[in-house]
């Protein structure tokens, strides 16, 4: 036993232990305030959640089949629910610390296991880890994410112990992580392709009737979720993913807005976002070269560190190629997550290689190791910068989102609170709608519909067809995308509106509409 326990401490696996515990109470502290992070697509969990829980129904809280995204994650939550008897929002800051703790722990393994490893660098990116701003965004709210970026570690554990032993556990192991990736988030499609094609890469498993069955039986167990989620999906709403528009935004913009992401994640670059576009192409040929390179020297390709390159390569293919092809929010932190750690590695994983091959007491040698601990020192100094400026916001109003306190103290969601009875009554105020119908619902329990996009002309001809309707309108609910008070002035009538600090409420109805008796609605 005291053997074992040595040659634990000795490998450096434990070193993770107390940066992960730091980790689980910086996340607690972030929701100490308001509680943990909610965003319109965190509602749609928690209410799926809530609703699996409660009536087994994959349904979200307008009641409808959940669509546009996977289902995986609202059954993790209602899980929980079963488990602790207690709501999401009862229990989220806790299982995102866990969840939060556990990426630190398996970063340290991993990194204990690199190509060129060292107990140094496992420290220093262990602090980087724990301290970064985007992963600290994404384990404060109820994302998916959260999930996703757990699944995809485990999934390169496995690939590096599958493709040292081609032992038909791990075959199996990362078949099932990938189809629940899949079903996580869409983008898990990425991890389960980037299995196959390492598989197609492996040499050690020669071509033939194993590797052939090794093959079919991944590609059975990766797609079998997806392929369920996706047969439901059209069997209750007769799309796959529900309504895609096509994409609007170029390849090259794309690759800015991805440059940006990354110029936000390099603190000292966090304002030169006229670079974006440059330093994107950089680290997308710095750390694609470096994949190569590995794959044609045939030199532990099957490390874990090459393992973790070839998830950037491919998750940046897939992210840029979809945000291309498909209408797309903006690429933002948290879309790229998921390459955070790939992108913090093959930045990195070269550098303890390139130091020894140098002697112990050259020039070279002591030079390079003093600019890696500069650099080190300010990146670490930068997000501590970067945590002191969010802290200052978080721990007295709150994580931005729905705890906030300017969505908790809303004038306008008060008001709606208090009267919520009369607004809801249909055949007086018309059909509710909302620049926030999330909020609504998540805040004041009403039931709304979100106002149409503007390039969806169905929806905005089926709204004006109404003879009258209510918007409740909040003015830090900022979406473009939505038509807005004024467009909606030109088609209909107004009749009253009531303005509060925060937002206000329009009453529209056409001339000609026979006017209903403003008679209390029915208890």
């Amino acid at each position: 036993m005291k053997r074992n326990l040595r040659s634990l401490l000795l490998s450096g696996d434990l070193d993770a232990v107390p940066v992960a515990i730091a980790g689980f109470f910086i996340i607690q502290a972030l929701c100490a305030y308001g509680g943990i992070g909610i965003t319109p697509d965190s509602i749609v969990y928690i209410s799926t959640a809530q609703h699996i829980h409660d009536q087994g129904a994959i349904n979200d809280f307008t009641n409808m089949p959940l669509m546009d995204f996977p289902a995986f994650y609202p059954i993790f939550l209602s899980g929980i629910q079963f488990l602790t008897g207690h709501g999401v929002m009862a229990f989220g800051p806790a299982l995102n610390g866990l969840l939060f703790a556990l990426v630190i722990f398996l970063c340290g393994w991993m990194m204990n296991r690199f190509l060129h490893r060292s107990r140094g660098y496992t420290l220093v990116l262990l602090l980087i880890i724990a301290g970064s701003p985007c992963l600290l965004e994404v384990y404060s709210m109820i994302w998916s994410e959260t999930l996703f970026l757990v699944l995809s570690l485990l999934f390169m554990i496995g690939c590096y112990h599958y493709f040292r032993t081609h032992a038909m556990r791990w075959l199996v192991f990362i078949g099932l992580i990938a189809g629940l990736a899949c079903v996580t988030r869409y983008a898990g499609i990425s991890l389960a392709g980037m299995g196959g094609l390492l598989m197609l890469c492996d040499a050690g498993l020669r071509w033939g009737r194993r590797k052939l069955g090794h093959i079919g039986l991944y590609v059975v167990l990766s797609s079998l979720f997806l392929s369920l989620n996706l047969y439901r999906n059209k069997h209750v709403t007769g799309t796959l993913t529900g309504y895609r528009e096509p994409g609007i935004t170029p390849l090259w913009l794309n690759i800015h807005d991805f440059g940006s992401v990354l110029c936000g994640w390099l603190p000292f670059l966090s304002d030169r976002y006229q670079a974006a576009t440059g330093i994107a192409v950089l680290f997308i040929i710095l750390i694609t070269g470096l994949f190569l390179f590995r794959f044609f020297r045939k030199t532990c390709f099957f490390s874990i560190d090459t393992i973790a390159l070839s998830y950037f390569v491919v998750y940046t293919a897939f992210i840029l190629f979809t945000a291309t092809v498909s209408r797309f929010q903006q690429l933002d932190s948290r879309l790229l997550s998921p390459l955070f750690l790939p992108w913090l590695w093959g930045s990195t994983c070269w550098i303890n290689g390139a130091l020894r091959r140098s002697t112990s007491a050259s020039f070279r040698r002591r030079v390079g190791l003093g600019l890696c601990l500069v650099a080190a020192g300010c990146f670490i100094a930068g997000e501590f910068q970067t945590f002191q400026e969010n802290w200052s916001g978080i721990h007295d109003a709150g994580i931005p989102g729905y705890t906030e306190n300017t969505w908790r103290k809303s004038e306008t969601m008060a008001f709606v609170r208090a009267h919520r009875d009369s607004l809801e009554y249909i055949p007086r105020m018309g059909t509710l709608y909302s620049d926030a119908f999330e909020g609504l619902w998540f805040l004041a329990g009403v039931r709304s519909d979100l106002l149409p996009h503007k390039d969806n002309a169905d929806d905005i001809r089926y709204m004006m067809k109404a003879d009258r309707f209510t918007v409740i309108w909040f003015d830090d609910a900022v979406n473009t995308d939505l038509i807005s008070i004024d467009f909606i002035k030109t088609k209909k009538p107004l009749v009253r509106e009531t303005h509060f600090s925060d937002g206000a409420i329009y009453y529209f109805q056409d001339s000609t509409a026979r006017p209903v008796a403003p008679t209390a609605p029915p208890k």
